[in-house]
Order: C-alpha cells, then structure tokens, then sequence
C-alpha cells in the first residue's frame, strides 16, 4: 500500500499478485468470450437469414423497453438517466439508422438509387459516430486532445473521400451475389480509425477494444467467404454495422438480464490501467495524429486529381457477375432449362464454381431443390416472417 501510494502508475504489486489463474480471473472474462460468441452468430445469420439477422438487430431495443417500464437499471445506470439516454442513442444510430439498412440490402434487391441512399446515409451515421465523441470529458488529459484531433480529421478525410467517389460518377455501395460492398473508406483510414477508437474507448472500458479487434476479424472472414478475395477494406461497410449491433445489442440484454456480469466490480475500480497517463499511449496517440493527416492529404488528393489506385477496386467489382439469376427459376416459363443453361455458363465463365461434377447434373440438382424450396419454405418465410434466405442450391454452387 505503501508503495502503491508513493507511485500510483506502479504495476509490480500488480504483477506479483497474478501468479496464479485466480488471480487473474474476472467475469468480464467470460463476457468477452460470449461476445465474440455472439460476433460468429451475426457473421453466420447476415449472410445465410440477413432478415433474421436484421429482426434481432431490432428486438434487442426491448432491453431498453423492459428497462424503462420496470424501472431495471442497465449495467447499473437507472432509466431515463443521462448515460442511459446516450446509450439509447447510440443504439439507435448503430442498429437501427445503419446495421438494419446494411442487412436488408444483402437480404432484398433493391433499386440503384435506393443502394445509393441507403450508402450515404451509412457513411453519414459513421462519421457522426465519430463527432458525438468530441463532446466526451476530456479531465485535461493531452492524450485525449490528441485523439479529437484524430477524429476531426477522419471526420474530413471521410467526407474527401467519399465526395471523390460521388464526383467519378460511381456508388460508395455496390451489391454482387447479394452482397454489399463499401467503398467509401480506405484502408490506411481504417488503421487510423481503428487506433483512434481503441485509444477513445480504452479508457472508458478497457474490454470495450474488443470491438475493434472483432470487426477486423468479421471483415477477414468476409473476405476468406467471397470466393472473390477483394481487398480488406471493401467490407468494412457490411462488417462494422453487423459487428458493433451485435455488440451493443447483446451488451445491453447482459447489463440488464444476467446478474453475474452486471453486478461484478468493473475492471477500471479492479484493475486500473492509466490509459491517458502513459507515456507509451501518448507516443501512439501523436503519430496516429500525424497518420490522420495523410489520410486528409490522400482523400483531397483523390477528390482534385481522380480516384487513382482505388479506380481498380470498382474495376474489381464490377467484374463480379450478379448471380443472383442463376436460381431465380420461374415455373410457368416454357425456356426455363435453357434459361438456367445460359446463366449457368456465364456464372462457369466467372471461375466461382469449383469441381462440382459435370453441368447438366448441377442443373438437375438445383433445379430440383429450388422448386422445394419455392413451393414450401420460401413461401413461408417470404409469407409469414418476411425475409428471404439463400436456396439450397445457392449454398452448393457457392461453396462448391
């Protein structure tokens, strides 16, 4: 105690105390592993029932409904209270104004005007998810002022960058094989993103950096399921909204529901961690400053002299076939085995189909499974729940 008063920043009681499993041990630990738990169930429902994925996104609200007519505080802060209030709002603005339009671009085909509204909106949402925490305490910390400085500037560099797109004429999504593609930020704005949020919620809840880690996780595993393997950077605008509504939705039905989790000590009164008094934290913080201000340098470069490098991404892209038209039978069109024959050569041609045995039998199989699928489950799905899951036959081509 002694020598924790005399210098605060001091681990090594810290240190000699976690010698065993014990030790170490802390709810949150299990927190951590059922929200990346949850992060596997939202990756698995937005590609296979985006609607489903979608209606949760929506039902996790009710811990706030719940919350509000029972008067059960949420991760110990009372309803209607300020931390409470904001929250709310951020759930708002992550699940319902930009994961739930993300999912349903995914889940219906959509008109190329409403993608690109649905688009700006998202990328507006991203930016205001960045200016709200301008309004955070600061307490004086220089680290703090560094990072709004960040902030500002990814705010800048995002609307550069994205008024380029718009300028060259091309959209900030695009949807292939009922996929979404983001191109309205760039991979250095991710890594300067990413510093940027890790260093803003660390101190808050050091736990809370998970988030940043599981994103890239999700975008990763976009990428390794599109047989495409596009560049890292172009699904970030499906797997951050997917990602941080899972997070914020299970967060809260924790904080309200289970008591184990919301009744332990936080980690910042456990185990304290000078976020903003460390002279490591301060060193990073500055150069992801100076970081920020290339991504502003390269965004403007893109909006006055053209796209550049990032031309060929949409070349990319729109290289992909729309599939979709393979499994679209209909049942009352005399020319549907030829139909099936052409689209079923084009999507040969694009090299996506993997030793699947010999055409005609794919052709039989599929056409088999997806009048199953027409007459039985897809009219209840489509009928009572109201969203539409990949055919049988969708699945087998794409996985091969």
């Amino acid at each position: 105690e002694d020598l924790m008063r005399a210098h605060p920043w001091n681990a090594t009681i810290v240190e000699e105390r976690a010698t065993k499993f014990e030790d170490l041990w802390h709810p949150y630990v299990a927190l951590y592993v059922l929200h990346s738990v949850a992060a596997a169930v939202g990756f698995f429902l937005s590609l296979y029932a985006p609607g489903c994925c979608a209606a949760a996104m929506m039902l996790s609200g009710l811990s706030f409904v719940v919350s509000a007519f029972t008067g059960r505080p949420i991760w110990g802060n009372a309803p209607w209270s300020f931390i409470w209030y904001g929250v709310l709002i951020k759930w708002l603005i992550v699940n319902v104004f930009a994961t739930v339009p993300v999912l349903i671009l995914r889940a219906k085909r959509l008109s190329t005007r409403i993608v690109k509204i649905v688009s700006i909106f998202v990328y507006v949402i991203l930016g205001s998810n960045i200016i709200w925490t301008l309004g955070m305490q600061s307490n004086g910390h220089v680290v703090v002022y560094l990072n709004r400085v960040a902030g500002v500037c990814l705010v800048i560099a995002l609307t550069l960058h994205c008024s380029a797109v718009c300028r060259a004429g091309l959209g900030l999504f695009e949807v292939r094989k009922d996929f979404v593609y983001g191109f309205g930020t760039s991979f250095p704005w991710l890594v300067c993103y990413t510093t940027w949020n890790a260093l803003f919620i660390a101190k808050i809840t050091i736990g809370g950096v998970l988030q940043d880690i599981l994103f890239w996780c999700m975008m990763y595993a976009y990428q390794m399921w599109d047989r495409n393997h596009l560049p890292i950077e172009l699904y970030f605008a499906f797997a951050r909204p997917v990602q941080l509504g899972t997070y914020i939705g299970f967060t809260e039905f924790v904080g309200l529901s289970i008591p184990y989790f919301y009744n332990a000590t936080a980690l910042t009164e456990e185990q304290p961690l000078p976020v903003n008094s460390h002279s490591f934290i301060l060193f990073i913080t500055f150069m992801n400053m100076l970081f920020s201000f290339f991504c502003v340098a390269r965004a403007g470069h893109r909006l006055a002299f053209g796209l550049g490098y990032f031309q060929e991404r949409f070349e990319e892209v729109h290289g992909i076939p729309d599939v979709r038209a393979i499994t679209e039978y209909d049942d009352d069109d005399d020319d549907e085995e030829s139909s099936a024959m052409v689209a079923a050569d084009d999507f040969e041609a694009s090299d996506m189909v993997y030793h699947l045995g010999p055409l005609s039998q794919r052709l039989v199989v599929a056409k088999v499974c997806n009048r199953f699928w027409t007459r039985s489950v897809k009219y209840f799905l489509a009928q009572v729940i109201g969203y539409r899951m990949w055919r049988p036959s969708e699945i087998m081509l794409h996985w091969g």
